[in-house]
């Protein structure tokens, strides 16, 4: 194998690592701006219940039985790194759930599905919330909604084993070429 080959594999491995698009479900996840303007669309419903949502205490948007999946709207520019907290408000019981751990709602369970890179698209988070007290059917659609530069602040468990391949693979690189 040739030191340009060496080299190429490495740095496929390093770029696989850092920019994974594999999707990633998680309940119960923190999400954070990754810089720039927010854009959100509403993605669709199966709720009996009437609800809308908000980003840090903004204007209730999304009314999931009036608002046509596709909507879009442009919550303005965030910091990269600022904490969103995301809440429904189940208007039929007065409930307000929100995303990340279930220490942040009433009924001390998670009520957000998070997925990343949703339907393959890098940089596209979706989440999709429980209305119902208790956690419902906890099928996770009664609300659903995806952003644009919105973050996972913790790297997804297949960027790390990306990141060791490709650390391992620089290890035996360098030690071969120690050896030589």
């Amino acid at each position: 194998m040739t030191t340009a080959h060496k080299k190429t594999i490495v740095a496929a491995a390093l770029f696989a690592a850092l920019f994974s698009t594999a999707s990633h479900a998680a309940l119960g996840d923190v999400l954070v701006a990754s810089g720039g303007n927010i854009l959100i669309t509403f993605e669709g419903t199966d709720a009996g219940y009437d609800s809308l949502i908000s980003v840090n205490g903004g204007a209730e948007i999304f009314p999931n039985h009036g608002t046509s999946v596709g909507t879009t709207v442009d919550l303005g520019f965030f910091a990269a790194g600022t904490l969103l907290d995301i809440s429904l408000h189940v208007l039929n019981s007065g409930d307000f759930w929100h995303t990340g751990p279930g220490a942040g709602n009433a009924d001390g369970l998670q009520h957000a599905n998070v997925v990343y890179n949703f339907n393959g698209d890098a940089g596209r988070t979706y989440v999709g919330f429980e209305d119902l007290f208790g956690g419902g059917d906890r099928d996770y659609n009664d609300h659903q909604f995806s952003f644009t530069n919105v973050a996972n602040p913790v790297p997804e468990p297949e960027t790390y084993a990306l990141m060791l391949a490709g650390l391992g693979v620089m290890g035996l690189v360098a030690r071969r070429r120690k050896a030589a």
